[in-house]
């Protein structure tokens, strides 16, 4: 950290599992003398760069007023509540510096971030957002489990029904799903999240002309890193998979799809079974902790939730 005023730093603003300490390591590196040291952990975030993450707006505005040295680059959150709104903590935040990095998912990479979200994270999101946030009695009220069951024995049927509940609605409230529809500030550029793993070298450069950065490595330096952070992340495929999958199942292709190779993790599942709902078809999840890997299977145990018959 260098002593500079709080208007010249350059926030990067992003949602959980959206890339934002990729991000601030990539701009870190590319600015300063230090070395191009590998961020990554095993599991494809890049937490082993500490950075500076604020967290939320409660971190921003701890930093704005007693901050003694402001860095160049940090990182954090735009929304941590349902009260909150996006806009008008972009707002507060450009209020008190001259420009900000906006990190949003796209239709292309709104699965990838939320598997990201539930799985890079916490050890166990499950664990630690039935305990800490949603409460375990949403699960024993509603599903036929004893009250008391601890947490890591709840059946996996249970979590992904709930999770087809719970978890897109809830996303797309933290995301304000899809705000770019309706904010735009010449203060801030806005990244897309495919735009940043699959054209780095163009997110780049607009980050650097917009924000009047100074580079002192060669882009292509930091290439090699690139490659190997895209070959770490797992969730890459899901949207088109999920896709691929609902389709397969709702309409009457003559040849049925198999993904008994392709890892299909419970967000995904959850998220399936959500659009399913979305659709007004429901599967008969009781017990189903095995996932179908097959459109044949899928298609077998689904019925409409309108008539209550098997499609």
């Amino acid at each position: 950290m260098t002593k500079k005023k709080i208007n010249e730093t350059i926030p990067i603003v992003f949602n959980g599992g959206a890339y934002g300490t990729y991000l601030e390591w990539l701009l870190t590196t590319l600015t300063t003398d230090c070395p191009v040291v590998d961020p990554f952990t095993k599991s494809g975030n890049s937490h082993r760069y500490q950075g500076r993450h604020l967290i939320d707006m409660r971190g921003w505005n701890e930093y704005v007023n007693t901050a003694d040295t402001a860095s160049k680059f940090v990182r954090l959150h735009p929304k941590s509540s349902t009260t909150e709104s996006i806009s008008a903590n972009l707002k507060t935040i450009l209020s008190s510096v001259d420009r900000c990095i906006y990190i949003y998912p796209d239709n292309d990479s709104m699965l990838l971030v939320i598997n990201n979200y539930f799985s890079k994270i916490w050890k166990d999101w499950w664990a630690h957002q039935i305990s800490n946030e949603i409460g375990l009695e949403k699960i024993y009220d509603n599903w036929p489990i004893d009250p008391g069951l601890p947490v890591d024995q709840i059946p996996v049927w249970i979590q992904r029904e709930f999770l087809s509940y719970y978890l897109m609605p809830s996303w797309y409230n933290q995301v304000e799903w899809y705000h770019l529809d309706t904010w735009r500030d010449q203060q801030c550029t806005t990244i897309l999240v495919n735009q940043l793993l699959d054209d780095i070298e163009g997110a780049l450069y607009q980050i650097q002309k917009d924000n009047g950065l100074t580079w002192t490595k060669l882009v292509n330096d930091i290439f090699p890193m690139h490659q190997k952070m895209l070959s770490l992340q797992q969730h890459r495929n899901q949207d088109q998979l999920c896709r691929d999958i609902i389709k397969s199942v709702v309409t009457d292709a003559a040849v049925g799809m198999d993904w008994a190779d392709i890892d299909l993790p419970l967000v995904s599942q959850s998220y399936i079974q959500y659009e399913l709902r979305n659709l007004n078809f429901e599967i008969e999840c009781h017990n189903l902790d095995n996932f179908p890997t097959n459109s044949v299977h899928l298609k077998s145990i689904i019925y409409s939730n309108k008539t209550h018959e098997p499609i």
